[in-house]
């Protein structure tokens, strides 16, 4: 359908419009030089019907725009003099069927200052953006190193040795251990000594996602990808750990659908957006901890096996506190000693009693529950050392019988009446050498190892004791 008179009108109008707003300003000739366009007046103070069908040379000063007519080559973001003013011009040739037929020349600036005044715009916006980039790394930091892992424990020592090892390579970690045992510290300090110690450590709560955001919150969104979402979109937890650690934390409470998405970003090494198509590659070392049995989930189909097999490459199992009997007064009193400088006092350790108590709670809740405890005892101390009432009354009640970290009796063990010290003691070396070598299937210099002494001291006590035969 032809356009009518006033449609193309309507039309040209709005080109004009658009010319004039764009631009400084606006030059056309034709073949021969001659100005067939013209939106210079508010620059030259020159109306266009005065300079219709005149040679471009004739009305701009320096002007350049015939020659691009001639050598058929663009300048961009060239600098002339018009009027006194530096300004930014841009001249393009107009080409059909491999003749220039005509030019366009431009304003882009009409004052070479407005450029400076872009780029400091510019500079100051580079500067905003990098003073972000700095303090969201300072937000994903890792807050531990190894050194900040306090045990006496043998067990504990062999697996920070495994972790440190573990560092040293890309290979992906998964750590397991029951709540408070210190995962996160072990996750922290892997990449504290790892070579991406200087990216991004980031960390996810899987337990703490609501199942409709776990998508968006790992991968990011585009804007208005969803009702709700930003219209600026936002970027996931994946592209911030870029070039550093990732750490998936109670990773049990992943949601089924959601491994796989995580099993395609660990085999591809890139993602998309939710409401994107274009892929991202991501570089990040992935450590995972749970406090939950992952194999026995996968048994029961409720995790995938060959996530699991990808996640465990590198697997740490942190014992529970209470296997770690000899590491309970050492945190303890590292932790009164932090406690008691935050409130500016000075305590003496913890009473006889109040140790023995300590020693011999069940710890459910682990490293974490110890150092609540401590806590609440340093606050609530009269005296110039932690005694039983200042402990909390479930453990303050768990005297019990008097029960060696062996688990031997030594209210049995004392069962006669008028026995004395040096036969008590022959007892309890007796009992505790009998369990070691028990545990140890016979194996005496296994035995030796788990009571802490040389093989050769294992002996000459046996000997003492008459168990040689035993």
């Amino acid at each position: 359908m032809e356009k009518s008179y006033e449609q193309l009108k309507w039309e040209m109008e709005i080109i004009d419009e658009f010319i004039e707003k764009a631009y400084e300003g606006l030059i056309i000739i034709d073949k021969n030089g001659l100005i067939i366009k013209f939106k210079y007046e508010k620059f030259l103070d020159v109306k266009e019907e005065e300079v219709i069908g005149k040679h471009v040379t004739e009305v701009i000063e320096n002007t350049r725009l015939h020659i691009v007519l001639k050598t058929g080559m663009p300048e961009i973001g060239d600098l002339q003099v018009i009027k006194g003013h530096n300004c930014v011009t841009s001249r393009i040739p107009i080409i059909r069927n491999g003749e220039a037929v005509g030019a366009v020349g431009t304003i882009m600036f009409k004052d070479i200052l407005e450029v400076k005044h872009l780029s400091d715009h510019l500079e100051q916006m580079k500067q905003h953006v990098k003073k972000y980039k700095q303090e969201i790394k300072r937000l994903n930091l890792a807050k531990y190193s190894f050194e900040q892992i306090l045990t006496a424990d043998p067990h504990m020592l062999s697996l920070i040795d495994s972790a440190k090892m573990a560092a040293e390579g890309n290979a992906s970690v998964y750590i397991e251990g029951e709540s408070g045992t210190g995962k996160e510290y072990f996750a922290h300090a892997i990449h504290e000594a790892s070579l991406r110690r200087y990216g991004p450590f980031v960390r996810i709560n899987c337990a703490g996602i609501p199942r409709d955001l776990f998508e968006s919150e790992l991968f990011g969104y585009e804007p208005g990808a969803f009702t709700g979402a930003s219209t600026h979109g936002r970027i996931g937890k994946f592209e911030l750990a870029n070039g550093g650690t990732i750490f998936l934390d109670e990773l049990s409470a992943m949601p089924f659908e959601m491994q796989a998405k995580l099993l395609r970003v660990i085999e591809e090494r890139e993602m998309e957006r939710v409401g994107g198509n274009q892929r991202i590659n991501i570089d990040v070392r992935f450590i995972s901890a749970s406090n939950e049995d992952l194999h026995e989930l996968v048994t029961q189909g409720k995790f995938r096996s060959d996530l699991y097999y990808r996640l465990k490459v590198v697997h740490l199992k942190l014992p529970p506190l209470i296997e770690r009997k000899r590491d309970i007064m050492l945190l303890a009193n590292h932790y009164l000693q932090l406690f008691a400088k935050e409130r500016n006092i000075t305590l003496d350790g913890f009473s006889k009693e109040a140790k023995h108590c300590l020693e011999h709670y069940k710890w459910p809740g682990n490293v974490r529950e110890l150092r609540n405890v401590v806590e609440s005892a340093v606050s609530l101390s009269k005296m110039n050392q932690i005694i039983v009432s200042d402990l909390p009354d479930y453990i303050a009640h768990e005297k019990g019988e008097a029960i060696d970290a062996t688990g031997l009796n030594l209210d049995a063990l004392a069962s006669d009446q008028f026995v004395d010290l040096y036969t008590l003691m022959d007892r309890f070396e007796r009992e505790v050498i009998t369990k070691a070598l028990v545990a140890a299937g016979g194996n005496r210099t296994k035995a030796a190892h788990s009571l802490g002494i040389h093989r050769t001291a294992l002996y000459k006590k046996m000997s003492k004791l008459g168990m040689e035969a035993e």
